[in-house]
């Protein structure tokens, strides 16, 4: 057995949600499907549509759950769902229905992402309270750099050992290291901290909250949370609007395929960056100064994307910003639920605040899509989205007025 400490913990955090995050290489058998079986785009992405809702909605009971029985427990059952899902989508060949995918995939490794992704962030944030956003920027760095890794790996199983065999292949590859990776989680015991390290009086304390631990029946009655939610879906609508549609884009002003892979893979690498490098600056700021920042650059690079991003060199500047900005708010979110509700329900109060990545999910992809088919360009849809993320700053501005306000606390 391992022995127990902070950083065994963070890379077990960081190597379960390198395995989570293979739901952002979905798009690599998207092709492989219609091709085979003579689906449409729209039926061969329907699992990933699936999976996101169910990874999403999970996430209220997982947090529940680990809030009261551990994270190793609920970790190693989302590994093992996770990894299942993928080893039963292997019959796919024999079937060749839809509803197959959309089962396995989508609900059963779907279910089990929810599981795992719920546990590493409570975790990590109780074992770094003197480095919370960097903590948990780092272990969900995982889930952002997933695909640089699964992408070019299904990519070659499928030209070569085909759809069956990659499902089969990646299946034990996930089963096996989130299995590992969910062993190495623990809390620290009861009022545990760092040596040396004393608590800081930081200015930009919830005022709402103090050392109140919020329950989630109390936390879906505050303005915060609400608040705080309609942020997260605007800000996630935006960001899974570009990641959805940046091949497309890259295409549609002339670009050539590769070009389009590469630029998906910069946005990938920034996205995964953004996680601990917002995390850093919220650490040595505040956490809501550090959104007010980032909100308002994404909001700018949305309106000027298809005026700016119109060739290789500006388009590969504008996604690796947007990609950052995306990726940090999942290091962000966790910390403001933390720092507006407590530590000690932190699984159970971030699950209802995740909710909101998965209306943004759908938000944000199919918006691009409607206003893509019926005006044949992006530009009508990068401005909604940056009206969106505009519209996220001024609340943004609001939740730090209203509940972070120092005046307020003197």
């Amino acid at each position: 057995m391992i022995p127990t400490n902070r950083w065994t913990v963070l890379i077990g955090g960081f190597l379960l949600n390198l395995m989570l995050g293979i739901v952002y290489a979905w798009s690599v058998f998207v092709r492989p499907l219609m091709d085979s079986y003579g689906w449409s785009k729209t039926t061969a992405t329907l699992p990933f549509t699936i999976f996101l809702i169910v990874f999403a909605l999970m996430m209220i009971p997982a947090g529940r759950a680990q809030d009261k029985k551990g994270p190793r427990k609920i970790a190693t059952l989302g590994g093992i769902l996770l990894g299942a899902g993928f080893l039963l989508s292997q019959f796919i060949g024999d079937v060749q229905n839809p509803a197959l995918l959309c089962v396995t995939y989508g609900l059963i490794a779907g279910a089990g992402c929810g599981l795992g992704y719920a546990c590493p962030i409570p975790a990590i944030r109780k074992w770094f309270p003197d480095k919370p956003g960097l903590s948990v920027g780092l272990v969900v760095m995982g889930f952002g750099l997933s695909a640089l890794i699964f992408a070019p790996l299904q990519r070659h199983l499928l030209d070569t050992q085909g759809i069956d065999a990659t499902f089969r292949i990646v299946g034990l590859v996930l089963l096996v290291i989130a299995v590992l990776a969910a062993s190495l989680l623990k809390n620290p015991p009861e009022g545990w901290k760092p040596a040396g390290w004393p608590p800081p009086q930081k200015s930009d304390t919830s005022v709402a909250t103090g050392p109140r631990e919020y329950t989630q029946k109390e936390v879906v009655k505050t303005g915060q949370f609400w608040l705080t939610w309609v942020i997260f879906v605007f800000m996630a609508a935006a960001g899974l609007m570009v990641i959805g549609h940046v091949a497309a884009y890259a295409e549609e002003i002339g670009l050539i395929a590769a070009t389009a892979a590469i630029a998906t893979g910069v946005l990938s690498v920034f996205n995964a960056g953004g996680r601990p490098g917002s995390g850093f600056f919220s650490d040595k700021s505040s956490v809501t100064k550090t959104m007010l920042i980032l909100f308002a650059v994404q909001g700018v690079m949305m309106l000027v994307f298809p005026h700016f991003a119109t060739t290789t060199a500006t388009l590969f500047v504008t996604v690796a910003v947007v990609g950052f900005c995306f990726g940090a708010n999942f290091a962000i979110f966790p910390s403001i639920t933390a720092d507006s509700f407590g530590i000690k329900n932190m699984g159970a109060n971030y699950g209802l605040v995740f909710t909101a990545y998965g209306v943004g999910g759908i938000l944000g992809p199919l918006m691009g899509s409607r206003i893509y088919d019926a005006t044949q360009s992006y530009t009508t849809a990068f401005t909604v989205a940056a009206v969106l993320v505009f519209v996220a700053v001024g609340l943004t501005w609001l939740l730090r007025t209203k509940y972070f306000s120092s005046k307020k606390q003197a």
